[in-house]
């Protein structure tokens, strides 16, 4: 080792050993330290440029935009950084809390020509710094560009709402029909608008307990809207920059379908002879009310309706009878209509008609085997066939061509009466006869 590798040696442990083993050395050392810093900051306090990042600039005198009838369409026109000469006891307070960056509408006396809608014009970011905390000495962004539109407001625009999602069985909603809101932005998006529309999601009630699921909800929901030709639109700008929304009132309802079963009376001379039908111009009607008193309800009953013994179609209005507690439909008015049929009641007799023979050849003769009755049915309603007069009906055999042995003859049936009110009918249209030769019989005996 030479001789200077030595002493740069033996100068490294000396030092080394001052910082690493001498304690007292230390403790001096840093009281001295902050001694100096105290100096430092107390006496000279020296300035030194601090750089703020990304300081929002913001938009002031936009209401002088409006009054001139345009408005704002840029919003969004980032950051920029500031750089801050500042004493170095304040480096630690500087952040941009402490500085603001703008641009102001109100120093430029801004215009559209007649045949612009908007335009976009460059504007100078200006800075303004809280007191004591120094100076700025510039900005990394100089000058922003944003664009200015025609401003235009429009009144009592149509909204409709419509729902998504389903609620769970047995509950309905109502929804507002006559919402209408205003809007106030950029008159070329502003002129296009023909409706709006919001939506209420009605799966996001479904997750509530049943039992307390009916009510009434207040809402505020985003507003979309639609040209002439139904097209969505989703470049709307707002005077504001917001969102358009409309309070929406939603009405939740428990429910239930029932039959409606119209109330008929009748007297037992009507039920004797007559019977009818009916059909509903509304069959089922849906009931509002309490989930408990819905679920105890099977059917509607109407007011009683009086049948009288008269056959035709009758159309009657009934009233109907709603439970107590339980509502309907406004647009229910509490009626419907009834068309009853009534008919006569049909019947059928069956009589016992005595068979007139014609006679025989003069050689035979009908053994006594030979049927001497009838069955006829006879067709009609319970009140004709009161009246029916069952002596106007004769049956008849003809035995004139027959001759010895047994025979299947057809029946003659007649009816002296109106034969347009009963149907009359054998029930076996035929009869089986035998025909003997008496003259044989005769002979012999002599």
């Amino acid at each position: 080792m030479t001789k200077r590798q030595k002493f740069f040696s033996a100068l490294k442990r000396f030092f080394k050993n001052v910082f690493t083993k001498n304690i007292r050395f230390k403790v001096i050392a840093l009281v001295f330290a902050v001694l100096l810093w105290g100096y430092v900051l107390a006496i000279e306090n020296p300035e030194y440029v601090k750089y703020v990042r990304d300081v929002d600039i913001s938009i002031v005198g936009e209401d002088t935009l409006n009054a001139r009838g345009l408005m704002l369409v840029t919003r969004d026109i980032g950051t920029t950084d500031v750089d801050v000469l500042c004493r170095i006891s304040k480096h630690s307070e500087l952040d941009s809390s402490r500085v603001s960056a703008y641009v102001d509408l109100s120093d430029r006396a801004i215009s559209l020509d007649r045949d612009e809608d908007s335009k976009t014009i460059s504007l100078e970011v200006q800075t303004k710094i809280a007191s004591d905390y120094g100076t700025v000495q510039g900005v990394s962004v100089g000058s922003v560009e944003v664009t200015v539109a025609r401003l235009s407001s429009r009144s009592n625009i149509r909204v409709t709402a419509k729902t998504e999602g389903d609620l769970p069985e047995g509950f309905d909603v109502v929804l507002p029909t006559n919402l209408t809101i205003s809007i106030r932005g950029q008159k070329s998006e502003i002129d296009r608008i023909s409706r709006g529309e919001v939506t209420v999601d009605m799966s996001s009630f479904a997750i509530n307990d049943p039992d307390s699921l009916s009510g009434t909800y207040d809402l505020i929901l985003p507003v979309q809207f639609y040209d002439i030709a139904n097209k969505r639109l989703d470049d709307i700008v707002t005077s504001d920059g917001e969102t358009v929304t409309t309070n929406v009132r939603v009405r939740i309802r428990a429910c239930r379908v029932v039959d409606i079963e119209p109330t008929v009376e009748t007297d037992d001379l009507f039920d004797e002879d007559y019977s009818y039908t009916y059909s509903l111009a509304q069959k089922t009607i849906v009931l509002y009310g309490d989930r408990f008193l819905l679920d105890q309800i099977g059917s509607i009953r109407t007011e009683p309706i009086a049948l009288s013994a008269t056959e035709g179609e009758t159309r009657v209005y009934a009233e109907l009878v709603i439970p107590e507690g339980v509502e309907t439909e406004r647009d229910q008015n509490g009626s419907i209509t009834v068309v009853l049929r009534v008919a006569e009641r049909p019947d059928v007799q069956e009589f016992e008609i005595p068979i007139s023979y014609s006679r025989a050849k003069e050689k035979f003769a009908l053994t006594d085997s030979a049927p001497t009755t009838a069955a006829v049915r006879v067709s009609g309603t319970v009140r004709t066939l009161k009246k029916f007069d069952v002596s106007k009906i004769t049956v008849s055999a003809d035995l004139a061509n027959l001759s010895e042995g047994t025979h299947e003859i057809p029946l003659v049936l007649r009816y002296g009466g109106d034969a347009g009110v009963y149907q009359i009918e054998l029930v076996e249209d035929t009869v089986s006869v035998e025909l003997v030769d008496i003259s044989t019989k005769t002979e012999g005996n002599e």
